[in-house]
């Protein structure tokens, strides 16, 4: 087939007949706790990278990860200058106040500037970064990213058809959610993590197709239950663990329908203190039982975890319906794809996070949708065959946001991906400093903590505090507020609770404690957003660990922790058990 960029085709070629497994050394070693230091490209490693046409990565897994997920704001929002031409006054942003982008608030964004005005040429004597820096500097960043579909959802980023959406990333078909992230096709649901077709629910993780339910985890077709772990179609149970098709159990324990009825009327789900002392026994209870070492479901051929419906897939977390994808999360309908994340119905990426909606050959880029056979693209959508742009919409052929003939782009194309292989400037995601985000207000900080002098350390950017939502209210401190959701007064709307753990004030809204009376639920004393990242404690790190199945005694790899105390079996083990 007649190559487009044949220089950098045969410097690439050139690079490939030598290429074998070998390790190497991530370029992140010893700046942080999370770095695997050496790490091994492997046979597989290498298949990819011809397939997909990219030179080996100087990051290991764990870095890139840490990387592309500072790319990702999970729900942090702030008040911040609003730059679009004739406005005056504070808009939401998910952009920090620290960033130096320019931000215009999303209906500015979309009415009144073309990229391509911004357009500039490559310039040889000068670094690649440096320019594509330069034109991230001035190409106008929207506040936030939210689909004209949503409504009454001004809190809320990303997802689609959402309505009634409070502090929400990612909801989709939904309505009446506050505090979520990633809840798909679901109804009245709040403090809660990768949902799908959930209902009248609060706090359950990694869930499908439950109702009027709180505190599950890894559970799916329950209704009517509180503290279950891993359960499967239950109704009417109460703090348990692997149960499948099962009905009025405590604590795995069988009850008929009247006793369990009265055993339930004793149980206080109102008390905040309560809630409290039923978890703490819950979790220890969980320990006890065993867990699946790796979670998947209907799966060939696959390692990680929470995989579904997918086959070839290789150091891949929280994935679905996709089929030969390595080293990717949280994708759904993808295929042929290396080191991509938060990505649906698309193939062929590589080094991506946020790139999806059947996009197609595209290489390190970011908060991108319908793209085809482009790289480096920033917030860009409806893209056909561009490299290196930002903001651009509706555009094919273009090089720093300039528009080219075909031939021209082609000729241009290949000159500096060509001149950035041989400097070795080409093969890796973006750097920390062209993130929309904070380290400390990003995703990656819920899954990659690190200190203010360590992210600086990466070059990344620090928020030093984001502005309360509660600004001249009176302040309360948790301890003083009821214990009892049923001796909570109105006036609570008109005060600030202090976080427990943070010290930061938080509000309750009306429809909030509305949801917490309906569903008999006490005040939280934590943050909402310290809520939202205990949440992400539940999905691991997204590293894999040696470990030993507690039945069998063989080797296993699993994200669980075996120092945490987990009662970890392999799949085999489990499934003759338990299922």
């Amino acid at each position: 087939m007649e190559t487009k960029t044949p220089q950098f085709d045969a410097l690439l070629d050139k690079i490939f007949e030598s290429l074998v497994p070998h390790k190497r050394v991530c370029k992140w070693q010893g700046e942080h706790k999370y770095c695997e230091g050496e790490f091994d490209i492997t046979k597989e490693d290498i298949e990819f990278l011809k397939m997909l046409r990219v030179p080996t990565p100087n990051y290991c897994p764990t870095c890139r990860r840490m990387n592309r997920y500072a790319f990702v704001n999970s729900i942090n929002l702030y008040k911040r200058d609003n730059n679009a031409p004739g406005k005056e006054g504070k808009i939401i942003s998910f952009v920090p106040p620290v960033s130096p982008l320019i931000v215009y608030d999303l209906d500015s964004y979309i009415k009144n500037f073309d990229s391509n005005t911004y357009g500039t040429f490559y310039d040889e004597s000068k670094t690649f970064l440096d320019q594509f820096w330069d034109l991230r500097l001035r190409v106008p960043q929207p506040a936030i990213i939210r689909d004209p579909s949503s409504i009454n959802s001004e809190y809320s980023i990303n997802g689609r058809n959402l309505k009634n959406g409070y502090y929400v990333s990612g909801g989709w078909n939904s309505e009446n959610l506050w505090y979520c992230n990633t809840v798909n096709d679901s109804r009245n649901v709040m403090d809660s993590l990768l949902v799908h077709f959930g209902e009248n629910s609060y706090e359950i993780v990694s869930c499908e197709k439950c109702y009027n339910s709180k505190y599950l985890y890894f559970s799916d077709n329950c209704i009517d239950s509180n503290f279950l772990y891993d359960c499967n179609n239950c109704t009417d149970c109460f703090g348990c663990v692997n149960l499948r098709n099962k009905s009025n159990c405590i604590f795995n324990v069988q009850y008929t329908k009247e006793e369990y009825r009265k055993q339930i009327s004793d149980i206080n789900l109102k008390s905040r203190k309560s809630i409290k002392e039923i978890s703490e026994e819950f979790w220890k209870f969980v320990k006890l039982q065993p867990v699946r070492a790796e979670r998947h479901e209907r799966v060939n051929n696959v390692s990680g975890t929470n995989i579904s419906d997918s086959k070839d897939c290789h150091d891949v977390f929280d994935t679905v319906k996709s089929t030969h994808v390595l080293h990717c999360d949280n994708v759904i309908a993808n295929h042929d794809s290396m080191d991509a994340a938060v990505s649906g119905g698309s193939e062929r990426l590589y080094s991506t996070i946020a790139v999806g909606s059947k996009s197609s050959n595209v290489k390190f880029s970011f908060a991108s949708k319908f793209i085809t056979e482009s790289e480096l693209l920033i917030n860009c959508r409806n893209i056909n065959n561009c490299f290196a742009c930002v903001g651009l919409d509706n555009k094919n052929y273009c090089i720093f946001n300039r528009q080219y003939e075909k031939e021209e782009y082609y000729k241009e194309l290949d000159k500096i991906k060509s001149s950035l292989l041989r400097k070795g400037e080409y093969g890796d995601f973006f750097s920390l400093p062209f993130s929309t985000y904070a380290y400390n207000g990003s995703t990656s900080d819920f899954v990659f903590p690190l200190s203010k002098e360590e992210v600086e350390k990466i070059g990344g950017l620090w928020q030093i505090e984001t502005e309360s939502n509660a600004v001249g209210m009176d302040l309360v401190k948790t301890e003083d507020i009821p214990d009892n959701i049923d001796d909570v007064e109105d006036d609570i709307l008109t005060k600030a609770l202090v976080c427990k753990e943070t010290g930061k004030p938080f509000r309750i809204t009306e429809s909030e404690l509305e949801f917490y009376r309906i569903h008999s639920i006490p005040l939280p004393d934590i943050h909402q957003i310290k809520r939202i990242k205990d949440r992400y404690k539940y999905l691991g790190d997204y590293r894999m660990n040696s470990s030993i199945c507690n039945m069998c005694e063989k080797s296993i790899i699993t994200t669980y922790d075996s120092k945490d105390g987990w009662n970890l079996y392999c799949d085999d083990c489990y499934k003759r058990e338990i299922l």
